[in-house]
């Protein structure tokens, strides 16, 4: 039988931390992708914007009003998270 999905329990081990942090972490990166702000996202999850800014720069997730590593992106610069979620099944 094939599984297509994975547990963020398993996502969590894989990357080395708490599968709190996973699920914060890839809620956090839907709503960067629907392009919303570090203050909407403090606001939705009632954490401090400065510890959405630490998930940002940990997991590499870029805001509409925050991208931690573009300077180094536009220079070319190959950047890679601190934690890297596999959260698709290879």
């Amino acid at each position: 039988m094939e599984n297509c999905g994975r547990l963020f329990g398993q996502i969590a081990a894989e990357a080395g931390v708490t599968a709190n942090r996973a699920k914060l972490a890839v809620y956090l990166t839907g709503l960067s992708s629907q392009g919303r702000s570090i203050d909407y996202a403090a606001g939705a999850l009632r954490k401090s914007p400065e510890t959405i800014k630490l998930y940002a720069r940990e997991f590499l997730i870029d805001f509409a009003d925050y991208r931690p590593f573009a300077k180094k992106r536009d220079k070319g610069v190959d950047v890679e998270p601190k934690y890297l979620l596999a959260v698709v099944a290879a």
